[in-house]
């Protein structure tokens, strides 16, 4: 038998767009591992975003970030960093313009100070065009 690497994304593929994962994904990570395959999600998530139930299923690494990390059972193969010069300069720059944002990290999520009430217009729309109403 060949081994292979089986890379999975997260968002869509393993769960659906609501974050849940169904059984029929668990089934397959564990059946493709039993037959000696390594399975990778490979997704534009952080670390930080994977719940404890995509590790729990079997996944042998992450690539995450977009790329910028890498993941093997337990053991960071690479992880690409921006400096912390760049880090302030980028939320200075987005500040200066009155931007709310959203900064991710293997460590974790952070919003900035407003953002909760500037998103929530955003967001509103969003899932109104997905057919929820506005108090949803």
């Amino acid at each position: 038998m060949t081994r292979k690497i089986v890379f999975l994304d997260v968002d869509g593929t393993l769960v659906d767009y609501h974050n849940r994962l169904p059984e029929s994904a668990i089934k397959a990570v564990q059946t493709a591992r039993a037959n000696g395959h390594l399975i990778f999600a490979c997704t534009g998530r952080s670390r930080a975003e994977m719940q404890p139930e995509l590790w729990d299923m079997g996944l042998d690494g992450l690539i995450g970030g977009n790329g910028s990390y890498v993941e093997y059972h337990n053991q960071v193969l690479m992880h690409q960093l921006i400096s912390k010069e760049d880090a302030h300069a980028i939320v200075d720059w987005l500040h200066e313009r009155g931007l709310e944002f959203y900064l991710e990290s293997n460590n974790g999520l952070f919003a900035s100070e407003h953002f909760r009430e500037a998103s929530r217009p955003v967001l509103q729309k969003y899932m109104m065009g997905k057919g929820k109403t506005a108090e949803e």
